[in-house]
């Protein structure tokens, strides 16, 4: 009997497949660098054996497809109906030892509840089902765990004024008093330093968009930016060091930290 294969596996499987023809490599080279045999390659290439992120990470550069495999793995797993880019976000997040996150359009996602994390995600994938929607709610609570380590990490958040006012999705007034309210709560449990660029800042260096850097004890930092269907994570050094001169521009285009808390601790009777 043949074996069967999900089409979006079978699709990876032929992605995986030209890139090792056009590397010029045979399955015997793949499966030396994966510490697998060469029938598992077979395998990942007809789309008949998970493969997970690292393996995928490894072939990518060994075939020096420049990040393309990792991409086509998370639209894989999108398109059978698995979360597409929170993994590799939590492993991020799981052992930095500070992030840094700017969020020019939404509240950042590590503080949503899940009320304005449901809104939010029905806005932004207009049409998707109600189980995928709510997969992709539950990985973002799952994320907030971080919170509850002994060893967790540094935070340091900036956001937008207007982030603070906009009421996304179906969102209630209450519901959306209550995200507030999460957030000061974060802030006062020292879970988190906030800083408010407020609207009529003079300057503005954030115009590409929200962008993360995560720092380790033991590696080199990433940075990583949103787009519309995922996370870039980017491992340029010097790319990586401009993401921290802008975030640090940002921190002095924002309110101090106990002004922003003001205005969070305001905006609850505002909204």
């Amino acid at each position: 009997m043949a074996e069967k294969a999900p089409p979006a596996w079978k699709k990876f499987g032929r992605e995986l497949f030209r890139a090792r023809k056009a590397a010029g490599l045979l399955q015997s080279d793949a499966a030396e660098v994966l510490g697998v045999v060469p029938t598992a390659v077979s395998s990942y290439e007809r789309g008949t054996r998970k493969i997970e992120l690292d393996a995928v990470t490894a072939l990518d550069e060994l075939y020096n497809a420049n990040q393309a495999l990792i991409r086509k793995w998370h639209e894989a797993k999108q398109e059978t109906g698995l979360d597409p880019w929170f993994q590799q976000l939590s492993d991020l997040e799981e052992s930095a030892v500070e992030i840094r996150d700017y969020q020019p359009l939404v509240f950042p996602g590590l503080t949503q509840t899940e009320a304005y994390a449901r809104a939010l995600t029905r806005d932004v994938w207009p049409g998707r089902g109600a189980d995928s929607v709510e997969s992709l709610v539950q990985s973002r609570m799952r994320r907030k765990a971080i919170f509850d380590r002994i060893d967790k990490p540094f935070i340091l958040m900036i956001v937008e004024e207007p982030v603070i006012r906009r009421r996304v999705g179906g969102l209630s007034r209450d519901e959306h008093r209550e995200q507030i309210r999460r957030l000061v709560h974060e802030i006062e449990r020292d879970n988190l330093r906030l800083q408010i660029i407020p609207r009529g800042a003079p300057r503005h260096h954030g115009g590409t968009g929200p962008f993360r850097i995560h720092t380790f004890a033991d590696r080199p930092s990433v940075a990583s930016a949103e787009h519309m269907t995922g996370e870039a994570v980017i491992d340029d050094a010097k790319l990586v060091q401009h993401c921290m001169t802008v975030f640090g521009l940002l921190q002095g285009e924002a309110l101090s930290g106990d002004q922003s808390l003001d205005m969070l601790k305001e905006a609850v009777e505002d909204v």
